[in-house]
């Protein structure tokens, strides 16, 4: 059971089911033993087998519903992050790892805030939260609809995406990194700029998730050390 309207709908069509046989088997009994009460009978089983059968049925489906929803929270609390809503680490390499297995065309990117710990230091924790949730739904903006993102730990993000050429992808990640740039940021009615860093590599054949991210991870390290606000992959970078 998914869903309360599937829980109605066993309820019924389970009690339908009951009060049926319960009829059934109550017609044979008055025809062989007593026909003069069937009509009686009848009504008195009907009235008797159908709220009873409901109960049961609704009772047990609805146990069902509540098991089933306090899986899928559960499973939600184990995969994503709670802060922003996107994959946490240990999901993100799961999937990773998948896309690896698979050989097929991906690419990765990792995304950082610049200079996160001055926000946080400035302004302090809640507005270094929303910064991050922020971000994310920057992410969410301007990367593929179907390309699984994720907050790595911290600052740090990701987004694995199937679709697209390099250029492809390296053209979402400029616009990504320069809507960051431009958005605005104001704590206690201050302003300030936020800008992220963003490094690309690819899935290709022989690399494994540890890999591609390794790869990833160096192109972000260039990208930082450039001074931030830019874009890195294969040993090339631009400012957003």
């Amino acid at each position: 059971m998914r869903t309360l309207r599937q829980v109605r709908l066993r309820t019924l069509l389970g009690s339908l089911v009951i009060v049926v046989v319960a009829d059934l088997v109550d017609l044979i009994a008055n025809l062989i033993f007593a026909p003069w009460q069937i009509v009686r009978s009848a009504i008195q089983t009907t009235l008797i087998a159908g709220p009873l059968a409901g109960y049961v049925i609704y009772t047990h489906a609805r146990a069902n519903l509540r098991l089933y929803e306090m899986k899928t929270y559960l499973a939600l609390l184990s995969t994503t992050d709670p802060l922003t809503g996107l994959l946490n680490r240990r999901a993100f390499f799961d999937r990773a790892r998948a896309v690896a297995d698979s050989r097929q065309p991906h690419m990765l990117v990792l995304v950082d805030v610049d200079r996160f710990k001055t926000v946080n230091d400035r302004f302090g924790h809640p507005t270094g939260d929303a910064v991050i949730q922020r971000v994310s739904r920057l992410m969410k903006a301007h990367f593929h609809a179907d390309a699984p993102l994720a907050r790595i730990g911290g600052e740090e993000f990701s987004a694995m995406l199937l679709t697209g050429t390099l250029e492809e992808v390296r053209a979402s990640a400029d616009a990504f990194c320069a809507a960051v740039a431009t958005e605005p940021f104001e704590a206690g009615g201050t302003g300030f700029q936020v800008t992220v860093s963003v490094g690309l590599a690819s899935f290709a054949p022989g690399r494994t998730a540890d890999d591609v991210y390794a790869l990833a991870d160096v192109q972000l390290y260039r990208a930082k050390q450039g001074g931030g606000n830019r874009v890195a992959w294969e040993g090339r970078t631009t400012a957003c």
